[in-house]
């Protein structure tokens, strides 16, 4: 039996076939043209959002960097800023890359140490255009439960809605609509920056070290668990944790330790002689610097009155106020070359500052409640029993050396025989020289460093925490997630 095809409903057949294909097609075009303007709006929107971010952290870089310069370079700190309400704030603001990002930032000082140093929080925002038009890339919805990616990724289309919301402070306070130019995305961050303190170790030298004795010692101890005494072979003590700290930094292949050090030596590619007296552990790959030390520009008006230390003569500084670390009682001398007594005023903790313009020659007595800074801008030439700390506290009184401008010139620290002391020196631009067999509480932080004798050293732990910021780290970073 044949069975018969009849030719029309071949033709339909393919009519169906291409209708359903270009129905398929439109559906697939629309589908395909709605996924590219979405994907379009979000990755613009999502490149803007990690570029906002970079235009913050540029501007804590930024802020960062003139904190900075308030210990490296104080004559050009904040400079094209304005400081008011104990705020620093920019002149303008920075706009910077092709895409046009731009950064400004908020400094305020909201906290000072026991040492007197500021501590600072940085807030900065930074900004990304938006290209495309006025709208958010997948979720739009603006429900009571549900705002959208304009809020998720604060995008800001008309007005800047932190500053409608919280303030342009972000502490509720002012709230205004501005209206931005463009679309954009704004973040936010906040950093706390500390100063670092400078006597981390007994002894930092920059250069080269040769010391001490063979028969010298150095260890340590905290003096916030009472006087010193020697335990460092004593496991059992419970102040044997304290006792090993005495470290030593070399920033110097020309590295020579002799004595017992109970601590680390870290040094910058040098070889450690006698390497078997030292108790802790031996690095030689730890390079490090130390800029110079300069006068820092906050130092308070002196007193009228006295103004030298003539040699063969007392001079006695009864401080007309006890002061405080942050604003201490200060004096200017042109010469140090006598006898300098320090009082405290009526059994309080005092503070006083000293700047020294000249060489320190003569000798020096703070009594207990005393809390000295000598700042000198020459050299230091004294005997160890000339350095009278009635405290026996090394925090108590600081040495502090001012780098000559000219490089070419020189500056030298010699302490000699006989007598002990404890006091704290920075001067990264000295060579210190100590002989002789002193008993030393204190830390020292030197170009080079030499000494010969018979020394027994001791650093107190509670230097770690003290005296005068040598520069600035960040130590906490947040994003403001409003």
């Amino acid at each position: 039996m044949r069975i018969s095809i009849r030719p029309f409903e071949r033709g339909n057949v393919l009519l169906c076939v291409l209708c359903t294909i270009l129905v398929v097609s439109v559906i697939g075009g629309n589908v395909l043209l709605n996924c590219m303007t979405r994907y379009n709006a979000a990755s613009s929107q999502v490149r803007s959002w990690k570029e906002s971010l970079d235009a913050a952290e540029t501007g804590g870089d930024i802020a960062y960097a003139e904190i900075r310069k308030t210990i490296l370079d104080p004559s050009h700190a904040f400079t094209g800023w304005t400081y008011s309400g104990g705020v620093y704030t920019p002149n303008s603001s920075v706009t910077y890359g092709k895409d046009n990002l731009s950064t400004s930032a908020r400094v305020d000082a909201f906290y000072y140490d026991s040492n007197g140093n500021p501590w600072y929080r940085i807030r900065t925002q930074g900004t990304a255009p938006v290209a495309g038009l006025k709208r958010v890339g997948m979720d739009d919805r603006m429900g009571p439960n549900t705002r959208g990616d304009s809020l998720l990724r604060k995008v800001d289309f008309n007005y800047d809605h932190f500053v409608a919301t919280y303030g342009a402070n972000g502490d509720g306070m002012n709230k205004t609509l501005v209206p931005v130019s463009q679309p954009q995305v704004t973040r936010r961050v906040e950093l706390i920056v500390a100063p670092i303190t400078p006597f981390e170790a007994a002894i930092k030298a920059v250069g080269t070290f040769y010391g001490l004795g063979d028969a010298a010692m150095i260890d340590s101890y905290n003096s916030a668990n009472g006087a010193y005494y020697f335990t460092a072979n004593n496991p059992s003590d419970p102040h044997y944790s304290d006792s090993r700290s005495g470290n030593v930094e070399i920033d110097s292949a020309v590295a020579t330790i002799r004595g017992m050090l109970y601590g680390n030596v870290a040094t910058n590619g040098g070889t450690i002689v006698r390497s078997n007296q030292i108790a802790g552990t031996i690095d030689n790959n730890v390079p490090f610097t130390v800029p110079p030390f300069k006068m820092p520009t906050d130092f308070p008006t002196p007193q009228s009155s006295p103004t030298k230390v003539p040699g063969n003569s007392t001079v006695t500084v009864n401080p007309p106020a006890a002061g405080s670390a942050q604003s201490p009682i200060s004096y200017l001398f042109s010469s140090f070359t006598g006898h300098l007594v320090v009082n405290q005023y009526a059994s309080s903790q005092t503070y006083v500052d000293i700047h020294v313009t000249s060489d320190v020659t003569g000798t020096i007595d703070i009594t207990p409640n005393v809390h000295a800074r000598i700042y000198f801008d020459g050299n230091v030439n004294v005997k160890a029993r000339d350095v009278v700390n009635e405290s026996g506290i090394a925090a108590n009184l600081q040495f502090y050396g001012i780098s000559p401008t000219d490089p070419s010139v020189s500056q030298s620290i010699a302490i000699g025989p006989p007598g002990s002391y404890a006091a704290t020196f920075y001067a990264p631009s000295a060579d210190f020289s100590l002989t002789g067999n002193p008993d030393i509480t204190g830390a020292i932080v030197c170009k080079t460093f030499y000494g010969n004798g018979n020394t027994t050293w001791h650093y107190d732990r509670q230097l770690d925490k003290v005296g005068d910021a040598v520069d600035y780290r960040v130590i906490n970073y947040v994003e403001d997630i409003r």
